[in-house]
């Protein structure tokens, strides 16, 4: 069950409330229970990160980053621990790119990214600096 009540979320960051009680009746902060929660939460998350934000609207969004962060920590696998291609693999997924649209933004074929990304092959250096550069992660994750 959805415990997070959420309303109509603005869709750009200047249609947000200014102040914490009616940014809460947007989403109301409260711990999170299953990934739609946090998908809740990282929507409004992303439209804030980046902008100017009035003092509520930094504790809000801190708030939120903190019960996202918590969420996470509890039962998101801990990405430095899996292997290169399956990390490579999940974000991808997660971002909704195609192994085919990578292959493409770093420069390989569609046969390769699909060997890298099964594991079959090992991803080279360049492939790890492009990687990095192209989807703005941690290089350390794709070693």
């Amino acid at each position: 069950m959805n415990r997070t009540v959420k309303t109509s979320t603005p869709t750009n960051f200047s249609e947000l409330p200014k102040d914490y009680a009616t940014l809460c009746s947007i989403l109301m902060p409260r711990t999170i229970h299953d990934e739609i929660e946090l998908g809740s939460v990282t929507e409004i998350i992303d439209l804030m990160a980046g902008h100017d934000l009035t003092e509520d609207q930094a504790d809000y969004l801190n708030t939120l980053a903190t019960l996202a962060a918590d969420y996470e920590d509890h039962h998101v696998a801990d990405l430095r621990t899996m292997p290169p291609h399956e990390f490579l693999a999940a974000h991808l997924e997660n971002i909704g790119m195609s192994g085919s649209v990578w292959g493409e933004l770093i420069g390989i074929d569609r046969s390769t990214a699909s060997r890298l990304l099964r594991g079959e092959r090992s991803l080279s250096a360049t492939h790890i600096r492009n990687t990095a550069k192209a989807l703005a992660i941690a290089p350390e994750l794709l070693i």
